[in-house]
C-alpha cells in the first residue's frame, strides 16, 4: 500500500474485506462477454472496504446523469492487492477494459495502460480542463495513460489555538521555512512537540518538491542529487538539529501522527487534504490549513491523485473512453468532492471541495495547485518506500546522514 492510500485508509478507518461478495459480484461481472461492443464496460479496481467500492458506485451513479447510457461493473481486490493482481486479471478469459490508477503508480501500470491521445482527439475531450500536474503525473513516454478525477496537494495542518495562545501569526498562503521553525520552536516546550512525523518517503518527498527538488529525473530513480539531499537532510534535520519533531518509528503506521495531531499531543502535521474531514471530526480545538513551506514561503505543492484509463486489450475501447468522460464530467467531480472529499482534477469544479471547508484552507489548496507537481515515481517505487521506513529512522536520530540513506537506496533498488 503506497503512503497516500494508507493515509486514505485511515480516513475510512479499519478497512473491512468483502471477499465473498466481491468475488461473487466479480463473477457477476465477468461472465457477460464484457467489455465486447453491446456489453457492459467492467472496470478493474481496488475495492478494500465498503468506503471503495461506494466511492466507484459514486462516480457511476453520477455518470449516468451524465450519459444515461452509461453502463459499467466493478470488480477488484483489495488495494494491496491490486498492483500485483492487476496483471494476472488482465492475461485471463473475459478481461476488464477500464482500470483504475494513481499517478505515481502509472510508470507501474505502463505495460498495462493504453495510450489515450488518440481516443482525446476523436472525442475532443478539453484536456486543459484538467489539472496539469495529474496530467503529467499519468503522462508515460508521452501519451497520457489516464484521466485524473482527482489532484490532492499536500497541505500542512495545524492547531489555531496554540498558534494563538503563544501569540503566533496564523500562516497564509505564503509561510517561509524560517518563519514556521520559529513558530513550531516557540510551541515546542519539555517533552511537547511542535510537528509530528511518519515513517516513509511520501511526505518527505512533499518537503523536498515544496523547494524544487524532485526524486525522479527523466523517468529515472535520482535519489543522490544534491538538491534532494540537502532538502531531506533538512527533514531529518527537524527532530535532530532543530528538535521540534520526535523520530518516528519503523513500524508506525500514519494513524499514529495523526492521532497525535487531532489529540493536540502535537500542533502541526503534514498531511492530504483529503483527511480534512476526518482531523475536523476529531479535533477539539479550531484547524487551520497552510501551505508546506519554503524557502521562499510561495506554494509548491506536490499532488497526489487517481485517475481512470484503459487496458491496452480492451475490445470496445471507445465505449470505455465514454465512460471515463461521462465519469469525470465537471458535474460528478463536484458531487464527489461534496460526499467523498476529494479535490477535483477539474478547476471548474474544486469551488464543491471548499463546501464545509475553512476559507483559508480553501485558499491554501488552490495557491498550492496553481504551482504544482505531481509525486512522479518508478516501477521500484514500493521498493524505495519499503527502505526509506527502515532506514530513515536513522537518519531522524542522527545515525545516518541523508546522503548515507538515500545513496543505500538508490544503490539497492539497483538504478
Amino acid at each position: 500500500m503506497t503512503p497516500r492510500s494508507k493515509r486514505r485508509a485511515a480516513r475510512i478507518g479499519t478497512a473491512v474485506l468483502l471477499t465473498g461478495a466481491l468475488t461473487a459480484l466479480a463473477g457477476c461481472a465477468g461472465g457477460s462477454g464484457g467489455d465486447a461492443k453491446g456489453g457492459p464496460i467492467s472496470m478493474y479496481t481496488w475495492v478494500s472496504s465498503q468506503s471503495d467500492r461506494d466511492q466507484w458506485e459514486g462516480f457511476i451513479d453520477l455518470g449516468k446523469k451524465v450519459d444515461p447510457d452509461l453502463d459499467v461493473t466493478i470488480e477488484g481486490p483489495s488495494f494491496n492487492d491490486y498492483w500485483t493482481k492487476v496483471k494476472t486479471r488482465l492475461s485471463g478469459s473475459n478481461p476488464p477494459c477500464l482500470l483504475t490508477t494513481q499517478a505515481a503508480r502509472a510508470q507501474e501500470l505502463s505495460g498495462l495502460l493504453m495510450p489515450l491521445n488518440d481516443l482525446i482527439k476523436k472525442n475532443k475531450l478539453d484536456t486543459s480542463k484538467f489539472d496539469e500536474s495529474m496530467l503529467k503525473g499519468m503522462t508515460v513516454d508521452g501519451t497520457i495513460r489516464a484521466i485524473p478525477y482527482d489532484a490532492e496537494p499536500i497541505v500542512l495542518y495545524y492547531n489555531a489555538d496554540n498558534f494563538a495562545k503563544a501569540g503566533l501569526q496564523l500562516p497564509s498562503t505564503t509561510y517561509t521555512r524560517e518563519q514556521f521553525l520559529a513558530d513550531a520552536k516557540k510551541l515546542t516546550t519539555g517533552d511537547h512537540k511542535a510537528l509530528a512525523i511518519s515513517p516513509g518517503f511520501f511526505i518527505p518527498n512533499a518537503w523536498a518538491i515544496a523547494d524544487g527538488a524532485e526524486a525522479v529525473k527523466e523517468s529515472k530513480l535520482d535519489l543522490t542529487n544534491s538538491k534532494l539531499v540537502d532538502q531531506v537532510q533538512s527533514y531529518f534535520d527537524l527532530v535532530g538539529k532543530e528538535g521540534i519533531a520526535k523520530a518516528p518509528e519503523a513500524a508506525d503506521g500514519s494513524d499514529v501522527s495523526q492521532s497525535a495531531f487531532t489529540s493536540g499531543a502535537v500542533d502541526m502535521l503534514i498531511e492530504g487534504p483529503w483527511m480534512y474531514g476526518t482531523f475536523a471530526d476529531a479535533a477539539k480545538f479550531k484547524m487551520g490549513v497552510t501551505i508546506v513551506p519554503s524557502t521562499s514561503g510561495e506554494a509548491h505543492g506536490m499532488t497526489a491523485g487517481s485517475g481512470f484509463g484503459i487496458a491496452k486489450n480492451c475490445k470496445n475501447p471507445d465505449a470505455a473512453f465514454k465512460a471515463i468522460v461521462a465519469m469525470t464530467d465537471t458535474s460528478v467531480l463536484k458531487g464527489q468532492a461534496e460526499k467523498r472529499g476529494i479535490v477535483p482534477s477539474r478547476a471548474d469544479a474544486q469551488s464543491a471541495w471548499a463546501e464545509g471547508k475553512s476559507p483559508e484552507a480553501y485558499a491554501a489548496v488552490q495557491a498550492l495547485l496553481k504551482n504544482a507537481t505531481a509525486q512522479i515515481t518508478t516501477p521500484t517505487w514500493n521498493q524505495v518506500e519499503t527502505l526509506f521506513t527502515q532506514y530513515g529512522v536513522e537518519g531522524y536520530r542522527g545515525d545516518k546522514t541523508a546522503k548515507d540513506v538515500l545513496s543505500t537506496i538508490q544503490k539497492s533498488v539497483g538504478q
